[in-house]
């Protein structure tokens, strides 16, 4: 009896750098592409409460209590499972909170007028055994 295996190519996914040194990248979110933010500080990957509608997005009835690096405290609500995929190409899937990100992109309009849709953050990064090459500017797994 003999085992197959399907060999993937290696991701990369294009980087982009902030004025604020924060990357970012262009992924899709159920089809849908928008801006996330690469955050490995950021336990769990979150997507603006806002943009519930455009990723098509369900959520699970239950709320959160979660906090970020400060001890600000605020609501968070577990997204049922949505499908990453980057130009075209199936990533994963993955639950998001999702939050209100307000806060967070009026910080970064102040420095580099961007908008993003959403944070990856350690949940993601190390699930997929991520790398990120600043010389290349690539999110590689």
């Amino acid at each position: 009896m003999s085992s197959s295996f399907i060999k993937y190519d290696k991701i990369s996914i294009e980087c982009f750098i902030l004025n604020t040194k924060h990357l970012t990248c262009r992924i899709s979110v159920n089809g849908v592409e928008g801006r996330f933010l690469i955050d490995s500080g950021a336990s769990n990957s979150c997507i603006d409460i806002e943009s519930k509608k455009k990723f098509q997005l369900k959520e699970f009835k239950k709320s959160y209590s979660a906090s970020g690096a400060g001890n600000e405290k605020f609501d968070a609500f577990k997204t049922k499972i949505a499908e990453l995929s980057y130009q075209k190409t199936f990533i994963e899937k993955l639950n998001f909170l999702l939050i209100d990100m307000k806060p967070i992109n009026n910080a970064l309009k102040e420095s580099d007028d961007v908008n993003i849709d959403g944070i990856l953050g350690a949940d993601f990064l190390t699930k997929k055994n991520a790398e990120i090459n600043y010389k290349s500017m690539t999110l590689s797994f």
